[in-house]
């Protein structure tokens, strides 16, 4: 018995790898802003400059791969589902699940970053912390959750 050889669409392999390889630096960037980062704020165990370069580099992280997510996303849903596809159940119903979930958990990290960066403004570590860290962490909840949903497109 022979076996045909795999035939692999280079472009939509790389989206598939950047969308993946982003995926996992956001959620991850996010996840130990929220869970580690936030609460040695709270404790005033962070100054300032320190809190306010890691929300900073947390938003372009967040704002890059928005822009990467629409090219790669975009790219693998038309190529893979099309437009009727998505509409199928179940798993055209996931990628538009993602979807949403992916505008919300950019939503609360936006709003996160810029609750803590006003707060930072008046040199208030503690009250930064605890303005932004909530939107952060349910924005790392959703992270999990988009990365078990991007797990189950891919098996």
């Amino acid at each position: 018995m022979q076996v045909a050889p795999l035939q692999l669409d280079p472009v939509l392999t790389g989206a598939y790898v950047f969308h993946t390889l982003f995926a996992g630096l956001w959620v991850g960037a996010v996840v130990l802003t929220a869970w580690k980062v936030i609460p040695l704020a709270k404790a005033g165990d962070m100054n300032p400059e320190v809190l306010g370069g890691i929300t900073s580099g947390v938003s372009w992280i967040t704002r890059i791969a928005a822009l990467v997510f629409l090219a790669t996303g975009g790219h693998m849903a038309a190529t893979v589902y099309g437009a009727e596809g998505l509409f199928t159940p179940p798993r055209g119903h996931v990628v538009l699940t993602m979807l949403g979930l992916w505008v919300v958990m950019t939503g609360l990290v936006e709003v996160g970053g810029s609750r803590i960066r006003s707060a930072l403004d008046e040199g208030k570590v503690r009250t930064a912390a605890r303005d932004g860290g909530t939107f952060l962490k349910a924005a790392a909840g959703v992270g999990l959750v988009l990365l078990v949903l991007g797990g189950y497109l891919a098996a």
